[in-house]
């Protein structure tokens, strides 16, 4: 065998060894991404369901203040509606959450907004 036939086959072997070796880093690289990804996505959905939480607890808390005579201004009654919408959003996206919880809570902070900002005129409330 001749010296540039030997070069020849040793060149395709390490190449033929680092393209193994290139495509065996790719498919490990791609499964560790896959794997964060999925992490990254449970992460993500454990934070919406807290989120969904803690806005269910704020309008919980909200509505009884409101029956036990705490006045509130109207910009906390406005964060406490957006915190209903929050919610509901959630409970749309995910019919398995515990989403009765709050309707009847979510119902009177709105009337009580009306009648103390709106004058019962109605409104996006």
């Amino acid at each position: 065998m001749d010296t540039d036939s030997l070069r020849d086959i040793i060149i395709a072997v390490v190449c033929s060894n680092g393209l193994f070796t290139l495509i065996q880093f790719l498919l490990s690289r791609h499964d560790t991404k896959k794997g964060l990804e999925k992490k990254v996505d449970r992460l993500s959905e454990c934070f919406e369901e807290h989120k969904a939480t803690l806005a269910r607890t704020h309008i919980l808390r909200f509505a009884d203040e409101l029956r036990n005579g705490t006045v509130h201004s109207e910009e906390y009654f406005r964060q406490q509606i957006m915190d209903i919408d929050t919610y509901n959003k959630y409970c749309d996206s995910h019919p398995d959450f515990a989403n009765g919880l709050t309707v009847m809570a979510s119902e009177y902070i709105r009337e009580e907004y009306r009648r103390q900002y709106l004058n019962g005129q109605g409104g996006v409330a």
